[in-house]
């Protein structure tokens, strides 16, 4: 479905237009009746040959009420854009043209109204003129309808440009997240608050719970209703009066917006895209404080320039807007800025993300990110983006409100690993070139500390990410990704290459003679670990190599013994016990023809393994058979 909107100068024609087209006098109010004018927003629909119902905006024109304007324009998919052919182009035409651009509107019709007051002649002259003024603007070449709501003239020709329209529009994307902006909110008597506002993203349906941002209050979805027609759901793309349950009339005003519960996150402080209007008289500078109207609401905002010193007339730049009061908002919102005061419109822009920290201009490479989304906001790019942002996407990451379905999302990471742009990790997504760059250190790093250091093992794993600098979530996907593809091997929690054996350098071979030599004629009395390291400069590190090869056991109290002499103990102790049952330490020690200070803390470490339980002054074997 689709919503269409007015646009004009005031007293051109808008609202006598809708109601020739629709049978609806869109000016509901008193003073709207008595005055002749537009204030606030009016609605109706227009019913095409084949059935198609369009949803219809009907804006004010008067300068006064140019908030109102912004207010109805902002989910529309085409406009009609009025020029009152006894008139012309106005002043308001102009801020018009500029508020439907800022807002991303692609798509319209020119009508001339109140050709009965004009010959032709001055007619052609005038549609000349606006032509001209809409030259290089999304209504260049938009088709032009001659209209006077006096005589009827032109209706057919209406009816036919808006029925061709609606046909090859993009049907509105369906993202299953639905956001209406309260454009107006009343009581009735009997059901309660009411709001109304244009659907957009997702559908909504009776009995769903929802929420009222930023005020957080939630309610139910009691009745809903579509160009007067009670519905049980309705998508997005239409008008929508929704009853809700459970919330006040005076608790809902324009400006809120509704939201499923579960999407009712809201946002101070937004990065934006800011554009001025060539011909604005304003420059802006950190501090100044703007109207920044989003959908319906209207925050007072305070901006603070990222990637320049001022913006003037006809220049854009990236700045950070912190809101007066939170907004709901996705990535690619547009909005329109106005002083206020003066009431003016000045420029507008795009919201391009919301930050998670402070931003400042030194975040030049943040900044390079904004700026690829400013000029190409597509899918792609933000999640390219995006990914570069975070280092990477975790499978569990929640990405920012972004105006794309899950399916969208799921279908353009698969395209990126399909094409090679990501790669896959256990737990996530990675740029293919940060992958690659990352593999690259790392490995690099494993081999210069196994030159540097060849009798010890890599690193352990805070070590070899400290070196690396990345998050410990990602270091531990990419370490079970390099250890899945096997282009690295742990041994004993230290990460190495897969071909790497530790050994002593040639330079300390004599200091590893002596302190073998030492721990042989020992046999089953060797030195204990502070004597062995005590013999020379590199003992210390000798004995860690030895440790981590197994080539030695470590018992406490610093007793070591080497590999095999260790594992005869044990299969001495194992025999005795599956003879005996149980062992003593004494008994041990004059098996072995060792000292207690030996004896305890064999059996402690025997106990340590899981071979022998002490039982008193008993140990019993409960190892393997």
């Amino acid at each position: 479905m689709f919503v269409l909107g007015t646009a004009g100068h005031v007293d051109h024609g808008k609202s006598a237009l809708v109601k020739s087209l629709t049978g609806i006098d869109p000016d509901r109010l008193p003073e709207e009746k008595a005055r002749g004018l537009t204030i606030d927003l009016g609605f109706a629909w227009y019913t095409m040959a084949d059935g198609t119902s369009v949803g219809i905006v009907d804006v004010p024109g008067h300068e006064r009420f140019v908030k109102n304007m912004i207010a109805g324009v902002g989910a529309i998919d085409f406009v009609i854009f009025v020029i009152a052919a006894d008139d012309g182009w106005m002043p308001q035409s102009a801020e018009h043209l500029d508020i439907l651009r800022f807002l991303g509107v692609q798509h319209g019709i020119i009508a001339i109204t109140k050709t009965d007051l004009v010959d032709q002649d001055w007619l052609e002259l005038v549609i000349a003129d606006v032509q001209e003024k809409t030259s290089g603007t999304f209504l260049e070449g938009a088709p032009v309808v001659r209209f006077s709501a006096i005589t009827g003239d032109g209706l057919d020709d209406l009816k036919t440009a808006i029925d061709t329209m609606v046909t090859d529009l993009p049907q509105r994307e369906d993202i299953g997240r639905p956001r209406l902006y309260i454009d107006r909110a009343f009581t009735i008597a009997g059901r309660g608050s009411v709001v109304t506002g244009t659907l957009s993203e997702g559908p909504l349906k009776i009995g769903q719970e929802i929420s009222v941002v930023p005020s957080g209050l939630k309610g139910r979805v009691r009745e809903l209703q579509s160009h007067k027609q009670k519905v049980e759901s309705v998508g997005p793309g239409r008008r929508v009066a929704v009853n809700i349950s459970g919330i006040e009339r005076s608790d809902l005003s324009r400006g809120e917006c509704l939201v499923e519960t579960s999407d009712a996150q809201t946002y101070s402080f937004v990065l934006v895209q800011l554009t001025l209007l060539e011909e604005s008289h304003w420059s802006i500078k950190t501090g100044r404080s703007l109207l920044a109207l989003l959908g319906t609401a209207e925050p007072e905002a305070v901006c603070r320039l990222l990637d320049s010193d001022e913006i003037k007339p006809g220049e854009s730049g990236i700045c950070e807007l912190r809101l007066e009061t939170p907004v709901k908002a996705r990535l690619g919102d547009r909005f329109v800025l106005r002083l206020p005061t003066p009431g003016v419109t000045i420029g507008g822009g795009r919201v391009l993300d919301f930050p998670t920290h402070r931003v400042t201009r030194s975040d030049v490479d943040y900044l390079t990110l904004l700026n690829k989304r400013r000029e190409d906001f597509t899918l792609s790019t933000v999640l390219g983006t995006e990914i570069i942002k975070l280092g990477w996407l975790p499978k569990s990451a929640k990405l920012p409100d972004l105006p794309f379905s899950d399916k969208a999302i799921k279908t353009q990471i698969a395209a990126f690993i399909d094409s090679g742009k990501w790669t896959k990790l256990p737990d996530g997504y990675l740029d293919t070139t940060q992958a690659e760059t990352y593999r690259e250190r790392a490995l690099a790093l494993l081999a210069k500390r196994h030159t540097d250091l060849p009798f010890e093992y890599g690193y352990n794993e805070a070590e070899w990410r400290g070196k690396l600098k990345i998050s410990e979530s990602l270091f531990k996907t990419l370490l079970n990704s390099w250890l899945r593809d096997k282009i690295v091997s742990v041994r004993g929690g230290r990460y190495q290459l897969p071909d790497f054996e530790p050994g002593v350098p040639q330079e300390w071979q004599a200091e590893a003679d002596v302190l073998e030599k030492m721990i042989a004629h020992g046999k089953m009395l060797p030195p204990v670990r502070s004597e062995l390291e005590s013999k020379s400069k590199n003992a210390p590190k000798i004995i860690n190599l030895w440790l981590s090869m197994n080539k030695l056991v470590g018992l406490p109290e610093g007793i070591v013994y080497p590999q095999e002499t260790f594992g005869q103990i044990v299969e001495k102790i194992k025999a005795h016990c599956k003879a005996h049952e149980t062992i003593t330490v004494a008994q041990v020690r004059d098996m072995l023809g060792t000292t207690r200070k030996y004896t305890v803390p064999i059996l402690t470490h025997t106990d340590d393994l899981g071979l022998t339980r002490r039982e008193g002054d008993f140990r019993r074997w409960i190892g393997e058979d």
